[in-house]
């Protein structure tokens, strides 16, 4: 639930000022966007000192805080003010640099968190199981509204009863990680879920301020619902990490050196994500297995299915399991927008002749798929067109596909 808007006096609006808590690869990124694109005051926050003076150095931050490692941090407690985090300033009217930190004697725990007085905003771009108690220590000093960049959003958002929290998943990444691999533009064209909890004080001014800075930064805001969100997240994220690690385990347990050799091209291609950072990994597949087991196992049966065809020399219905399976990547769209949309396009190229359209739409209805919406494009006389049809899911569409070119439709 957004709460309406209210009223504001009438001054200029003063520069906008964004946190980050951990530089990481998205986090690092984030404030090189917002930075470098937005062109925002950012206030960054990490446990490595030498990463916060680099991020100085490279004037991404206007201000940088260092606090302790996770697995120290969550082990404090929420009132207690531990002196080994150190805070540092840098001087904005100069590049920033070692000579410009104020500091670096040590400082308690609100000098740190007292940075983002001023924010907005706050990213918080740390583990997915740290972000409930980063929001309680941080809380007591901003009214930003706080946002994580985790995969998984319905477990975080059920631990955090805060009504200016939104959860947030930039569909962005890399198999590389660390602030030292950060870049400006690794959020061009993805999508970025918002998921807005249902009891929220957050305006809708503010949540439109929030979705514009996202857009300010290359990506695609889409709202969803957590458990709509973690569903697709896990099908399309987080199994592909797994498989890739399979065939990975699959290759290296083979012993074989001469398989090593030629282990290259496709293959490196295809268990890219393999690479990821394996302690990240395996939280993510920990906070996702709601949704994961039951998609494993899934997947598991589609491999059995093929095995079966495979065993009996089925070659037709292994033909149906490729085209589908090249269908369904072929609709996917290439600029990365839109991969949680629900709906599926099949394009379906018809001569022109008497009653084709009736043909096509009665040979998916005799086949129970439904059709939500149907456009006739680049219909020249005696040479035919195309057909768009759109699909409630792509399930629908891989079946669609495949019945339309056994009929001798060509579509794609």
């Amino acid at each position: 639930m957004v709460t309406p808007d209210v009223p504001a006096e009438n001054k200029a609006p003063a520069p906008m000022q964004v946190g980050v808590v951990g530089l990481g690869l998205i986090g690092g990124s984030l404030a090189k966007a917002l930075a470098g694109r937005a062109r925002v005051t950012v206030v960054g926050i990490d446990p490595d000192p030498v990463v916060i003076q680099k991020a100085l150095s490279d004037q991404v931050l206007s201000q940088g805080g260092v606090m302790p490692l996770q697995s120290e941090f969550k082990q404090l407690d929420h009132h207690q003010a531990p002196s080994i985090i150190t805070a540092f300033k840098a001087k904005t009217s100069q590049s920033a640099g070692p000579a410009d930190l104020a500091g670096p004697g040590p400082a308690d725990q609100s000098a740190v968190w007292q940075m983002l007085a001023d924010c907005q905003v706050v990213f918080l771009c740390t583990p997915p199981a740290t972000i409930p108690d980063l929001v309680r220590q941080i809380r007591p000093f901003t009214g930003a509204i706080l946002t994580d960049v985790a995969s998984v959003k319905k477990p975080v958002l059920d631990l955090i009863p805060d009504d200016r929290f939104v959860g947030g998943h930039p569909m962005a990444g890399s198999e590389k990680h660390g602030y030292a691999n950060a870049r400006e533009n690794l959020f061009e064209n993805a999508a970025y879920v918002l998921c807005l909890p249902e009891q929220s004080a957050i305006t809708v001014l503010e949540y439109r301020q929030l979705e514009r800075l996202v857009q300010s930064i290359g990506a695609s805001p889409i709202s969803l619902d957590p458990q709509t969100h973690d569903k697709a997240v896990a099908a399309v994220s987080h199994l592909p990490h797994v498989a890739a690690a399979a065939l990975s385990l699959l290759a290296a347990r083979q012993g074989d050196n001469n398989l090593t050799r030629l282990a290259a091209g496709g293959f490196r291609d295809i268990t890219r994500i393999a690479s990821s950072d394996a302690s990240l990994w395996s939280q993510i597949s920990l906070e996702s297995s709601d949704q994961l087991l039951p998609l494993i196992d899934q997947y598991i049966a589609i491999l059995q299915e093929f095995r079966t065809e495979l065993s009996d020399k089925d070659l037709d219905h292994m033909r149906q399991y490729f085209f589908q399976a090249a269908q369904y990547r072929g609709s996917l769209p290439v600029d990365g927008r839109g991969a949680l949309l629900t709906q599926s396009i099949l394009n379906v190229y018809i001569p022109d002749e008497p009653g084709v359209i009736g043909k096509v739409t009665t040979l998916l209805g005799d086949h129970a798929i439904n059709i939500t919406n149907l456009r006739i494009r680049e219909f020249r006389t005696y040479e035919g067109g195309s057909l768009q049809l759109l699909l409630p899911d792509s399930a629908q569409a891989a079946r669609a596909a495949w019945l339309l070119k056994e009929a001798g439709y060509e579509c794609d």
